[in-house]
């Protein structure tokens, strides 16, 4: 198991990638909300605009619906030259001289009045004009060429050294009925498009009044990021920190763990020596028992030639008793020797662990015998159906570890040290270039609560008995990487 810190946790540089995406996040909804700000701000200028529009149109549509109206005439409101009237200038019953004011003069006055009250300009305009004042300028022609083509409104910025950035609204004059009065002769017809009215007006103001909104958003925003980096680097910091502790327990509980795996390695090397250690005594006491008996054998071969007359069948009678011995104390010797040599194998191979080619059936035979002891007590049938030319390259420790393992497990848990009798198979075979091991016994079987459980390290049915838990997470681990273990 891999006990390092994550790279991502364990170095602080990679917390600067969460911090950028951070002052993006915060950056991107900065933005979106000061453009909504702006957006409404826009969005109010614009409507307060269309009403200064909507209020001049319904006064202009008042005045054409009474056919004009008449004030005195003075410096501010002079006859209107460009107004072709019967009766555009009168007198009144007091003798006073009264002249006509049509909706364009109208218009024109209450523009001069709310520049100098609030600098907002009205301007009548179209594209043929009557009054050289109402020349549209570039963006009053734009719109009005718009106007032809159905739009319903235009609003736009403008810059300029005097005003500095004015907002700029437009909307087209429709002819009524009641515009006939004056404009039948230009052959307009109702519904026409005869021009438009712009409302010009200063914008600075407007941003004065959102500037608070948007200074909120900014601060807010500027809070909000660094109470969160802030806290999300000491949250770091503390993971980070507790990572580096949990690292360090990780290493302790695997050192633990390799001690307990190495430790129930060389316990099971140990049964196996202990085992070896019965098993051999037998055979070296016979061979022990037949030479004490041929030593007699030879005492009294001795006396027999020391005596006057020997009898030559009492003489072929002791050979043959000494050549008796000598057979069965060498055939001990060689099981002895046999014995000797499969231990050698097996134990130099489990504490080793080098490669090598080795005979699968030779290595199958090796842990039988290690095991000798205990499985002759059992009323237990080993089976093994291996081809003795079969042979592998690899470290035979490990798969005698992993044999000897399932042979215990079979003895210690399917046949509870023999209060139940059985089988066990083992098969050996390859497919290809692996190696496949079948192994079955007919034991007692498990739950299935075990079964899910059956290689977690220290799981184990029989801690009361002294059971480590450790014997098949070991079967596991060798056979785990490159191959596979399956129930």
């Amino acid at each position: 198991m891999q006990t390092a810190v994550p790279g991502f946790v364990g170095k602080r540089a990679n917390w600067l990638i969460l911090l950028l995406l951070w002052t993006a996040a915060v950056g991107w909804s900065l933005e979106a909300h000061i453009s909504d700000i702006r957006r409404h701000n826009q969005e109010v200028v614009t409507e307060g605009a269309r009403n200064m529009f909507r209020m001049v149109l319904l006064t202009r549509l008042w005045n054409s619906q009474h056919g004009g109206v008449y004030v005195p005439v003075n410096d501010k409101t002079p006859p209107n030259p460009y107004l072709k009237h019967p009766q555009r200038d009168i007198n009144d019953n007091f003798g006073r001289s009264l002249t006509m004011v049509n909706p364009a003069f109208m218009t024109r006055l209450i523009s001069e009045l709310a520049k100098q009250d609030e600098g907002v300009i009205f301007h009548i305009t179209s594209l043929s004009p009557v009054n050289p004042q109402n020349t549209a300028d570039d963006w009053e022609r734009i719109a009005l060429e718009s106007f032809e083509k159905g739009v319903k409104e235009s609003t736009g910025f403008e810059t300029n050294e005097r005003d500095g950035l004015r907002h700029r609204y437009m909307a087209p004059l429709i002819v009524v009925e009641a515009c006939l009065k004056c404009h039948a002769a230009q052959g307009y017809r109702v519904g026409d498009v005869r021009g438009g009215i712009s409302v010009s007006q200063r914008y600075e103001p407007f941003l004065a009044a959102a500037w608070p909104s948007e200074r909120q958003a900014y601060i807010t925003h500027a809070v909000i990021f660094l109470l969160l980096v802030v806290v999300a680097w000491w949250l770091l910091e503390q993971l980070r920190r507790r990572w580096q502790e949990l690292d360090g327990k990780i290493v302790e509980l695997e050192t633990a763990r390799d001690e307990l795996v190495q430790s129930e390695k060389m316990a099971s090397l140990g049964r196996m020596v202990a085992g070896f250690a019965h098993e051999i005594n037998t055979p070296i006491g016979v061979a022990v028992g037949a030479i004490t008996n041929s030593e007699h054998t030879l005492d009294e071969i001795n006396r027999l030639l020391d005596s006057e007359e020997v009898s030559e069948d009492d003489l072929r009678s002791a050979l043959a008793t000494l050549k008796q011995g000598d057979e069965l104390a060498m055939s001990n010797l060689r099981r002895a020797a046999g014995l000797v040599q499969s231990f050698k194998r097996t134990s130099i191979d489990q504490a080793s662990e080098q490669e090598r080619i080795f005979s699968v059936r030779e290595l199958i035979d090796d842990v039988l015998h290690g095991l000798q002891n205990q499985l002759k007590r059992l009323p237990v049938i080993v089976t093994v159906n291996c081809p003795e030319s079969l042979k592998i390259e690899g470290a035979p420790g490990l798969l005698e570890q992993l044999l000897t393992n399932l042979l215990l497990n079979s003895i210690i848990h399917g046949f509870d040290h023999g209060a139940q009798g059985g089988k066990i198979s083992i098969r050996a075979a390859t497919r290809g270039e692996t190696l496949v091991i079948e192994y079955a016994d007919s034991g007692a079987g498990m739950a299935q609560e075990a079964l899910d459980r059956l290689f977690e390290p220290f799981f184990t049915t029989r801690r009361a008995q002294g059971g480590s838990g450790l014997g098949m997470y070991i079967c596991y681990n060798i056979v785990d990487v490159p191959g596979e273990i399956r129930v």
